[in-house]
């Protein structure tokens, strides 16, 4: 009898020290700070990256703030935007003063042959190249702005911007609803108005009523099909 209490003493303490140790310091053991960030090197962020295929583990914070994250990506939408019209005004500018060099008709009025087809009026034919070169130069702009703009920022700039980006892009395809049925014409499906943490938490509490929602609903329609 004392030999199996002897040995249950012994296995409770095994499960009691650990949960002790939590609780009881002395002057040689000190608890680190719960608030503490793990700094965590590049080798360990790939391991976490193959294993679990998320980017941010607990208690790790990225290089570049949410908020200033959000800032630097309106900016760079806005930007791009005013860019690509600056492209299309350029082009469309630079194909009137070219227009007539190309096609000399256009000055004289006379009708030309284009693929094969005659009778053309080479001011419409003008136009059309025209702005044709001008979308497509618009569209190079919008482009190449977000790259252009990230390279002159800097590569440690650059660098925490994408991070943050596949970190942010994770979260909301995590969140994110899909459901048909659920996704409507004015929702932020791609989180486009989101600014600051607040803007994110109500994001994902949107989301998170569209999946409550869609289960409802097929709860309803499997129980419907059961019942016939």
């Amino acid at each position: 009898m004392m030999t199996c209490l002897g040995s249950l003493r012994r296995c409770s303490s095994l499960f009691w020290r650990p949960y002790h140790r939590c609780f009881s310091t002395t002057s040689a053991e000190s608890i680190p700070s719960t608030s503490q960030v793990v700094e965590i090197d590049t080798e360990t962020k790939n391991r976490i990256r193959l294993i679990c295929g998320r980017y941010s583990p607990i208690q790790y914070r990225l290089a570049m703030p949410f908020v200033e994250y959000a800032s630097f990506k309106h900016k760079l939408k806005m930007w791009k935007r005013v860019v690509g019209v600056g492209g299309y005004m350029l082009g469309l500018s630079v194909c009137v003063q070219v227009s007539p060099l190309i096609i000399p008709q256009i000055t004289t009025g006379e009708p030309i042959a284009l693929f094969g087809i005659e009778g053309l009026d080479p001011m419409f034919v003008g136009m059309v190249g025209s702005t044709i070169t001008a979308i497509l130069t618009a569209w190079m702009f919008f482009i190449a702005y977000p790259t252009v703009r990230l390279t002159l920022s800097g590569a440690e700039v650059k660098g925490n911007y994408l991070e943050r980006e596949r970190d942010f892009n994770r979260r909301l395809n995590e969140y994110r609803c899909i459901e048909q049925a659920e996704v409507g014409h004015d929702d932020d499906y791609y989180g486009d108005k989101i600014r600051d943490l607040s803007d994110y938490r109500y994001w994902v509490r949107v989301q998170q009523i569209k999946h409550e929602s869609a289960n409802k609903r097929k709860e309803a329609k499997l129980f419907q099909f059961k019942n016939n």
